[in-house]
């Protein structure tokens, strides 16, 4: 992980533009719907909507710092498999997550796929998380969260703070903070010996069995 604390460029509506302006089909028509939901959209928080296989979630915008296509990644030994590996940012050393590994299902790179920067709001933490799509920006009031009827089940549903109905589908609120601060994550910090140096191995973590399906949150 990267102590990255800098903010975007621009806003966030602007990169998934930028992102997609290259684009041909549906994707390149999402950057024209995104930038238009975030910046008419109504008062509440501001939340990123983005899909993991067939499901879909929603992520507090000021988490995300940036949106990127998937860069170039380098692969670091001895992690779990949903660690793709460390990618440079610009300067920044940033360890890279694949939700879809994660989550258990296979990792299926596709052209709509995108990198999401996300960082605490109040310590210099950050982390790359590898999406299969990022739609647009929408306000989400605290009302319209609601716990689910059921248990959720899955790698993610410790770190998930309810459910919202967004034009006729059912998206779940993915709390980062309690991600990014979670056990799982926090392996990946670098530590330094004495010298200051970072210590060797130190991305060297237990590998954790993950169950999921396609589509479980």
């Amino acid at each position: 992980m990267s102590g990255a604390g800098q903010g975007p460029t621009a806003s966030l509506v602007d990169a998934i533009a930028a992102a997609d302006s290259q684009l041909d089909g549906p994707v390149a028509a999402t950057a024209t719907v995104a930038r238009q939901g975030g910046r008419n959209a109504a008062p509440g928080h501001r939340y990123v909507l983005l899909s993991i296989a067939s499901a879909h979630y929603a992520v507090r915008e000021a988490f995300v710092t940036e949106l990127e296509r998937v860069p170039k990644i380098t692969l670091v030994p001895h992690v779990p498999a949903w660690v793709r590996g460390v990618t440079n940012l610009r300067g920044d050393i940033l360890s890279v997550i694949d939700m879809r590994t994660f989550l258990g299902l296979d990792s299926s790179p596709s052209h709509s796929a995108r990198m999401l920067v996300v960082r605490l709001l109040h310590e210099e933490f950050a982390t790359g998380l590898l999406v299969d799509g990022v739609d647009r920006i929408v306000a989400v009031t605290p009302e319209q969260i609601t716990p689910p009827e059921s248990a959720l089940e899955g790698p993610l549903a410790p770190y998930l703070s309810g459910i919202c109905e967004i034009d006729d589908r059912i998206v779940a609120i993915l709390d980062l903070d309690r991600l990014l601060r979670s056990s799982a994550i926090r392996q990946f910090e670098e530590h330094t010996d004495e010298t200051g140096d970072v210590e060797a191995g130190s991305l060297a973590l237990t590998t954790t069995d993950r169950d999921g399906a396609e589509g479980a949150l």
